[in-house]
């Protein structure tokens, strides 16, 4: 679970109920800001917008692409470095040794390319397979990014909308002047709503599915360099430092330590 996407949904609902009931100090208040058919007009509205944008195939995934915002974004690194390195030492002395270690990977990417690898695949293919690979893989990932980014420009376009819906029906009878402030009021609402979902859901969801599309594509190449290194019968000494640096500082140092760690339990 992703505790910071949690945390930033649940925030957006806090700061809005907040300011609307100012400071919480009047509650009453916020029952004003719940219209059901200015919500109905901004949300249904983005949703059959948006599938009528892209083919069907890619809204059945959008579920699952929301649920990826909630999962932890974290990219082993730091584990499939070890696991490539591993596999270095023994391809060095004996490159089909390799595929005893496959069944126990389980970064697919990788075990993939080793099996090229142990396959005795040419080079040159290899790097085309592996490299088609991760372009599919990004592709879908920045398409399901697209989707809640269009969804982010479609909603406040649909809350004006049914602002300009409701100033209408307003407008068409000014006979009682009291009713014009609440309907006023009541045709404002659509906006909120298209901004509060814009700003506060879709562009934040689609922010978190682009970082973690990109610190995936980071794991990729380390993946696919490290392959390469093998292919090349490297040794594990020099993959392993070229390797780290995909890691981050941070993580550089928490690698030493573990490596220090292992070394020293030897």
């Amino acid at each position: 679970m992703d505790l910071a996407a949690l945390i930033g949904s649940i925030g957006v609902l806090f700061v809005f109920l907040m300011g609307a009931s100012n400071t919480f100090s009047n509650l009453g208040a916020i029952s004003l800001m719940w219209n059901p058919p200015s919500f109905i007009i901004v949300a249904v509205g983005t949703i059959v917008a948006t599938i009528g944008s892209y083919p069907m195939e890619v809204i059945a995934g959008l579920p699952r692409s929301i649920g990826r915002v909630y999962k932890s974004k974290s990219v082993p690194l730091i584990e499939t470095l070890v696991i490539i390195v591993d596999v270095a030492k023994v391809a060095r002395k004996n490159v089909l040794a390799i595929e005893d270690s496959l069944p126990s990977i389980e970064n697919e990417f990788l075990r993939n390319g080793l099996r090229l690898v142990v396959d005795r695949v040419d080079r040159e293919l290899v790097t085309d397979i592996m490299m088609s690979e991760m372009k599919y893989a990004d592709q879908k990932k920045t398409l399901d990014q697209g989707v809640l980014k269009l969804m982010s420009s479609y909603s406040p376009a649909f809350g004006m909308i049914g602002t300009l819906i409701g100033l209408i029906l307003m407008l068409a009878d000014l006979s009682d002047p009291n009713s014009i402030g609440p309907n006023m009021s009541v045709a404002l609402i659509t906006t909120l709503y298209g901004s509060l979902l814009s700003n506060g859901i879709f562009l934040p969801w689609a922010t978190a599915l682009d970082t973690a599309r990109k610190s995936e594509l980071v794991l990729y190449e380390m993946v696919r360099d490290g392959v390469l290194f093998i292919e090349k019968n490297e040794r594990a000494e020099f993959i392993e430092q070229d390797l780290m640096n995909y890691l981050t500082p941070e993580l550089k140092a928490k690698y030493e330590e573990l490596k220090f760690s292992s070394d020293k339990g030897k």
